[in-house]
């Protein structure tokens, strides 16, 4: 299904459909033409519906668009909308990686065959029509088509039929890049300007999708509707999340010259792991290791205490679910967030979420704070709160100074240095007696190597002393040379935790480089997934030896 029909809520009508027939009605102008060719894809070919046209011959149509002389593709595969499959295309042009989707050119090829009178028309009779299946749209086409005189080809009405697919009752050309995995965001950036995507593999491309004034609108229009929000010129800025988790955030034209923007941050059903970040090299198998014992706590006998902080996408909320997936199987956990991202693949679990208030309802607003505060009154083992801003900071260190060992979250900031200035002054205020319950702050950030952008642990520091006297030690320092993290200080929170465990320093030791052998065991094996890691990390935590014969074996 596409991302309106998996996150529509059934009793509300399809507020997609608004508007459609006062939409730019021209048409063929809004979208870039130039394309790549195609290899076969592996994937089985969707179910035909309506006519009998190959993907072979689809293939073919799309192959007639050759890559620029100047252009070396990186990449081809495709996407799956509903039944359709739109195939795509990774490319290099002039220093650009450019997203590419060949059938919009086909599209608009198509298009080009219609009077903006026929567009205007079939906008506006699909929207008020039952017509919403892709073989009824190909079956009014057909008959629009020889009612017209117009001499389409069926390949010319299977893409009409896509392309009015999406844009009755969806979410547009938008669905497509939307329905692809390897995507992390989505980002349109005004009028008769190319929609942006950031890749997984590939990072920051450019489409060539443009929308135009009215079909921008609409589209912000519907989100905010999925949202539950309103966004219109009074209130013309939208920040929500969408029933499917996505991140949302939003302008109309009132605030930004170029028309209305949209960013979307896509949620992943199934969330990067410990086991991607050391393949990324985000992560070691050392540092990696040690953040599993020290987030457990050595089998729940001192779990730590965290902050992880970092710039804007930087990944701090993406390593705040990795290290999440170390607690003890048992624990009660709960997650207090203004976006649904964190993913716990734990039984005990309980997801909080802000809601935001609403004019002239007094008391409708719930923050981050009231959330937390409550979060304390449910006997909760751990807290993890998404992203640290403003008063509930104080809030998340009471938890932790109040034996809720184990509570992490993230903060914006460059450093630890930087996290614990923002921490004691306003608006988080919190008193720098409380600090040293903090075990351990991680400092990620987003840097650049050979011209590409990369996210790396620049350091871990300990945070010690007592009272207002805070110490600081770096563990673990990042080491641009080598493109690796070394370990540079002697840890306190070891022999605290080897005092309440009731074993030796070697223990401890022997039990780490054990850990770095089951992930490196899942590395090499390729055990990734956010059940499958989970799995061997809640076996571990009840037989490691069990765990050890069968990786030895």
């Amino acid at each position: 299904m596409g991302l309106f029909d998996r996150i529509q809520k059934s009793d509300k009508p399809a507020i997609a459909k608004k508007d459609l027939a006062e939409s730019n009605i021209n048409t063929p102008n809004i979208y870039e033409n130039k394309e790549n060719s195609l290899e076969d894809t592996k994937q089985e070919p969707p179910k035909k519906v309506g006519f009998s046209i190959s993907r072979d011959i689809k293939k073919q149509e799309i192959e007639n668009f050759t890559s620029d002389s100047r252009s070396t593709i990186l990449d081809k595969y495709f996407v799956r909308v509903d039944e359709i499959d739109f195939d795509i295309i990774i490319e290099k042009e002039e220093g650009v990686t450019k997203y590419k989707i060949p059938e919009i050119t086909l599209m608009n090829t198509a298009l080009s065959k219609f009077s903006e009178l026929d567009i205007k028309t079939i906008k506006a009779e699909l929207s008020e029509s039952s017509l919403q299946k892709l073989g009824q749209i190909q079956g009014y086409l057909k008959s629009f088509s020889e009612k017209n005189n117009l001499h389409l080809r069926d390949i010319e009405i299977l893409h009409l039929s896509h392309y009015f697919y999406l844009i009755i009752g969806k979410l547009g050309l938008l669905e497509i890049p939307l329905n692809d995995d390897s995507l992390e965001e989505l980002m349109v950036n005004g009028i008769d300007s190319p929609a942006y995507v950031f890749h997984r593999k590939y990072q920051m491309c450019e489409t060539n999708i443009r929308s135009d004034r009215h079909e921008a609108t609409r589209v912000v229009e519907s989100i905010a509707y999925l949202a539950g929000r309103t966004i219109d010129s009074r209130t013309p800025l939208l920040d929500a999340f969408l029933p499917d988790g996505s991140r949302v955030n939003a302008t109309m034209q009132d605030v930004t010259l170029r028309g209305s923007t949209i960013t979307i941050r896509k949620f992943s059903a199934d969330p990067l792991t410990i086991v991607d970040l050391i393949r990324y090299g985000t992560f070691d198998l050392e540092l990696a290791s040690f953040l599993w014992q020290a987030v457990e706590g050595y089998f729940g006998s001192k779990p730590a205490n965290t902050l992880i902080v970092g710039g804007t996408g930087s990944g701090k909320t993406t390593t705040l679910n990795v290290v999440s997936m170390f607690s003890m199987y048992n624990d009660r956990i709960i997650t207090v967030e203004d976006t649904p991202e964190l993913q716990v693949p734990l039984n005990h679990v309980i997801k909080m979420i802000t809601r935001p208030g609403r004019p002239g309802i007094q008391g409708y607003e719930i923050t981050m704070d009231d959330l937390i505060k409550n979060s304390l009154r449910m006997r909760p083992d751990r807290i993890f709160v998404g992203e640290v801003r403003g008063s509930e900071a104080h809030s998340l260190l009471v938890a932790m100074n109040t034996g809720h060992d184990g509570c992490s979250g993230t903060l914006h900031a460059n450093s630890a240095d930087e996290a614990i200035i923002r921490l004691i002054n306003h608006p988080m205020s919190v008193p720098k007696v409380m600090l040293s319950s903090v075990d351990f702050i991680i400092n990620q950030q987003r840097i650049k190597r050979n011209k590409k952008t990369i996210r790396r642990i620049l350091g871990v520091v300990e945070i010690g002393g007592s009272g207002e006297n805070i110490t600081k030690t770096e563990l673990f320092k990042y080491d641009g040379v080598s493109d690796s993290v070394v370990k540079t200080g002697i840890c306190m929170w070891e022999e605290e935790v080897c005092a309440i465990a009731g074993i030796t320093r070697d223990e401890l030791m022997d039990d780490r480089i054990n850990r770095k052998k089951v992930l490196k065991y899942m590395v090499n094996n390729n055990i990734n997934g956010i059940k499958k890691v989970g799995d061997v990390i809640k076996q571990y935590q009840e037989n490691p030896e069990n765990v050890l014969k069968h990786i030895l074996e």
